[in-house]
């Protein structure tokens, strides 16, 4: 401890904790919220809220630690000194751990301890640290105005977003828009081309009753570009945020003047509070509360994550995970927005929505984007979650290292089917609605996805190539008119900026804005068969009707019934092991390998309709394999599944995944037994366990 006459003045001393504060706190939570607006937009968040919440994260908590510190030197120095070293070991600690970024929050824990306390033996016998914290102190101020003035949240809090300019309309019909994400139209497609209602009934009750046009090309493979070219129709531009500052004239500025507008966007704020009833918001106090609460678990993910990432909500976890992705991954355009991760709460905010459907005459837009199917995968067909957190248990499965191994590619597009399975029963869910209410009938339906997803080895899901735009440009687009009730198949070339054209044309409604798109009900013209995707954050175009196209899409489309005709899991190896009991295959005794299971715990108390644990996941030790070998998993003494080992890149040692049907799953304990195929014979492994993600 310094002497007491060395003992910096209590102003001093406050320059200090602002400044720890301000790189410890300030700055990494301002800078992760400043990327992500939809965090505030998701929460019905007001400018006024912003600002409050910026100033208790960067000013509030310095001052209140500062008045404790005075309170505790009313009763002593020495304690108020003492309460200073604490404050500063404490926030020191919190600011190396974010820079290390450890996982496992023992270890986090014990380097933290480490640190702070090295910290405050550096802070108390060295002078020139102090006076370094002193020239530090404004850095909150610094960055609550780089948040407020310069991030993507500022045209939030400085834009002029209720200036939409609303138009009248012609129609009176009900509409309902559904925005799907990740949906490349060949996933819904059997083998003669029509809508597979074995797997998608309800997509294919949608069909029976609409006009399908199967040969609509996105724009944008991004959905922050992608989302609002199909809500104004217009193409998208590099400078344009996905807020409705810079796009006030869209659907809800040409119907607002006369419809009701019953409205949720999950990666875009398009529709501005001044048309979508802001009054009906949840008052400031609960704004705060909710604000408050999400962005202390975001520090808490900061800090901890292994401790912290389960708690995490969809918005709160996704921007998280973007602060803490790799160099290559985390290079955004300054645009991108949070639009991949609402983890277990994708369905419930849909099953809300559809809830809030009404009927009656007054005419109502009711309008979703809904971030389903895309990734990540943790659903079945039956609404059931199988994922509980963004993370993999094992790192890279779902990244670029798993998209170069030929099995893991197979498996996330029967996972990314699967989740369309649970897609398809809440639009089921919202297609029930319209009915009971008594507005399908005489409603305008539509349902559209923003881009599509590609499942190829070597490449990245969602970045165009040229090898692989088949995949990603061609999504679904319904149109069920009011008093339609036969469907049809229209192959015409339609664009996602056509899709607001249509509905206005189908409304009787004149866009007065220019538009780039066309109605699907007039004649198609040469220069609109040129159609294009945009890739890369505009530093790259590809041509989406080329010579070969068509010949490209139908051979997409013969891959996915080969690999998935007889079934979704019909991709995995060794279909001839599936069914039969463990002991009739006479596997042989347990030899020195073993199978190390993450979160073995999950399969001794299963209770399918919370948690269905379809995706085992582990590695296998005790031997000296690099991969390749078939995997079967045994649930209850029956072989569920199979696949294959495999070693991710910059990993060690033999990994698995294995996709199990959730029949095969009971509720109550599930006994597990993993077994090795080889040539002729099979080798039952001992089985281990380790907590993961």
């Amino acid at each position: 401890m310094t002497n007491s006459r060395d003992d910096p003045s209590l102003p001093e001393r406050a320059a200090h904790v602002a400044a720890l504060w301000g790189f410890a706190v300030a700055q990494p939570l301002l800078h992760l919220l400043g990327g992500h607006p939809e965090f505030f937009w998701a929460r019905g968040a007001e400018a006024g809220d912003i600002v409050v919440l910026a100033l208790c994260v960067a000013v509030a908590p310095p001052l209140l630690l500062v008045g404790l510190e005075w309170l505790a030197g009313l009763l002593s120095r020495e304690l108020a000194w003492g309460v200073q070293v604490a404050y500063v070991a404490v926030l020191a600690a919190a600011a190396l751990l974010q820079l290390l970024g450890v996982d496992a929050w023992p270890v986090a824990l014990a380097v933290g301890l480490v640190a702070g306390a090295a910290a405050a033996v550096i802070y108390v016998r060295t002078a020139a640290a102090r006076s370094l914290l002193g020239v530090l102190s404004p850095a909150p101020l610094a960055f609550l105005a780089l948040f407020l003035l310069l991030s993507d949240v500022s045209p939030i809090v400085l834009g002029d977003s209720d200036d939409v300019q609303a138009a009248g309309g012609g129609s009176q019909a009900p509409v309902v828009l559904v925005i799907f994400d990740e949906f490349p139209v060949n996933s819904l497609m059997g083998p003669d081309g029509r809508v597979d209602a074995q797997r998608f009934p309800n997509s294919a009750r949608l069909a029976a009753d609409a006009t399908w046009y199967r040969n609509t090309a996105s724009v944008e493979q991004d959905t922050p570009y992608a989302v609002p070219a199909i809500l104004d129709g217009r193409l998208p531009r590099p400078e344009r945020l996905p807020v409705a500052a810079d796009h006030p004239r869209n659907i809800f500025s040409l119907l607002g003047s006369r419809y009701e507008l019953h409205v949720q966007e999950d990666a875009t704020a398009l529709c501005a509070p001044a048309l979508c009833a802001a009054g009906a918001r949840e008052r400031f106090p609960g704004r705060m509360r909710s604000l408050s609460r999400d962005v202390a678990l975001a520090y808490a993910h900061l800090i901890l994550p292994d401790l912290a990432e389960d708690e995490l909500d969809a918005d709160t976890g996704e921007a998280v995970a973007a602060t803490r992705a790799t160099p290559r991954e985390t290079q955004p355009h300054r645009y991108r927005r949070l639009h991949a991760n609402l983890t277990a709460g994708r369905p419930r905010r849909f099953e809300a929505f559809v809830a809030g459907i009404k009927g009656g005459s007054q005419p109502r837009l009711h309008l979703i984007h809904a971030l389903l199917p895309h990734v990540p995968f943790q659903y079945l067909p039956s609404g059931h979650r199988y994922r509980s957190s963004p993370h993999s248990a094992l790192p890279g499965l779902e990244t670029r290292p798993g998209y170069s191994v030929p099995f893991l590619v197979k498996q996330s597009y029967a996972r990314h089917l699967l989740q369309l399975g649970a897609t398809d029963r809440l639009l089921g869910k919202l297609l029930d609605r319209l009915h009971e209410v008594a507005i399908y009938d005489r409603a305008l339906v539509a349902v559209v996805a923003d881009h599509g997803i590609s499942f190829r080895r070597g490449h990245d899901r969602r970045l165009v190539r040229a090898a692989n735009v088949e995949d990603i440009a061609p999504v679904p687009f319904f149109v069920k008119a009011p008093g339609q009730r036969r469907g049809a198949i229209s192959d015409k070339p339609l664009r996602t900026v056509d899709v607001l054209p249509t509905v206005a044309d189908i409304l009787h409604v004149r866009i007065p804005w220019p538009v780039d798109g066309r109605s699907a009900r007039t004649s198609t013209t040469p220069a609109q068969r040129q159609r294009r995707i945009i890739a890369k954050r505009f530093s790259h175009v590809y041509l989406v009707d080329t010579p070969a196209y068509e010949r490209e899409r139908r051979a997409a489309l013969e891959r996915k019934l080969r690999l998935f005709g007889t079934g979704t899991y019909s991709f995995a190896p060794r279909p001839d092991l599936v069914g039969r009991r463990v002991e009739e295959l006479s596997p042989l005794p347990l030899g020195r390998e073993r199978a190390v299971i993450a979160r073995s715990e999950r399969y001794r108390d299963v209770h399918p309709a919370r948690f269905a644990p379809a995706l085992l996941v582990g590695h296998i030790v005790g031997g000296r394999r690099r991969g390749g070998r078939v995997v079967a998993v045994a649930v209850n003494g029956r072989v569920a599944a199979t696949g294959r080992t495999f070693t991710l890149e910059g990993s060690r040692g033999e990994q698995f995944s294995v996709l199990i049907p959730e029949r095969a799953l009971v509720p109550g304990l599930d006994r597990i037994e993993v077994l090795l195929a080889g040539a002729g014979r099979l080798q039952i492994l001992r089985v281990g366990d380790r907590k993961a993600g």
